[in-house]
């Protein structure tokens, strides 16, 4: 599975333009085990969105581990 890293700048989603894009197991791992590293906010009791965060750290997690 390919993954990559894209770095786009802008007032809003909308308007942003994409300045980088990057495939580079290094980049991507180092960025993935930084997201990681993050604390996490367990202040949110909505079932959804734990579970999204849930999902969110597993996937960073794969894309770490792939990249190794």
């Amino acid at each position: 599975m390919t993954t990559f890293l894209a770095l786009y700048r802008g007032d809003s989603v909308n308007s942003a333009k994409l300045l980088a894009l990057t495939a580079d197991h290094e980049l991507v791992r180092d960025f993935a085990a930084r997201l990681l590293n993050k604390p996490i906010e367990e202040q949110n009791t909505d079932p959804v969105l734990k579970e999204l965060e849930r999902g969110r750290l597993r996937a960073l997690q794969l894309v770490k581990s792939e990249a190794e």
